[in-house]
């Protein structure tokens, strides 16, 4: 196997890793939006939820309700604060994704540049291989016309 098709072998594993890491940077993206939207309703329903109950309050309300509504809103605080703790994972999940794909990107990278720079020596090689060919079949060229310029002279002489 030569060195380019090892390079293009190992081209095409990084290729793969980088296209794994792409897939994996969009499920954490999905899942760090669907938790954000997630807390942003939480949020706007508490607030809603609030607005409602003060509303509720000002006409009447006993203190059961009151407890009640307190209960409630301590309880819907727990879950807002624990939709922001797994908006913060998922940041956290979408950021070391992001962070492997760039180093998977560039890995690929290199290794591109390394075929594109292996085949261009290859290229320069078999360049100067055929221009010392060229040069070598001219230096014939002359010294047989040469030769034969030096064997016409002397038959030219040897008749006078």
């Amino acid at each position: 196997m030569s060195g380019i098709q090892a390079l293009l072998m190992v081209l095409e594993a990084a290729e793969k890793a980088r296209d794994e890491a792409v897939s994996a940077m969009e499920a954490a993206r999905q899942a760090h939006e669907s938790s954000r939207q997630q807390a942003q309703s939480l949020t706007d329903w508490r607030q809603e939820y609030q607005r409602r109950w003060q509303t509720q309050f000002q006409q009447s309300g006993g203190m059961e309700i009151v407890h009640c509504y307190q209960d409630f809103t301590v309880r819907l605080g727990e879950a807002v604060s624990e939709q922001d703790r797994r908006v913060t994972m998922a940041e956290q999940q979408l950021a070391r994704c992001r962070a492997q794909l760039i180093e998977r990107e560039r890995r690929v990278a290199a290794v591109s540049q390394l075929i594109d720079r292996r085949q261009a020596e290859a290229q320069l090689k078999q360049n100067r291989q055929e221009q010392k060919a060229t040069d070598e079949q001219a230096a014939r060229s002359v010294r047989m016309a040469q030769s034969q310029g030096m064997a016409a002279s002397g038959l030219a002489t040897g008749a006078l």
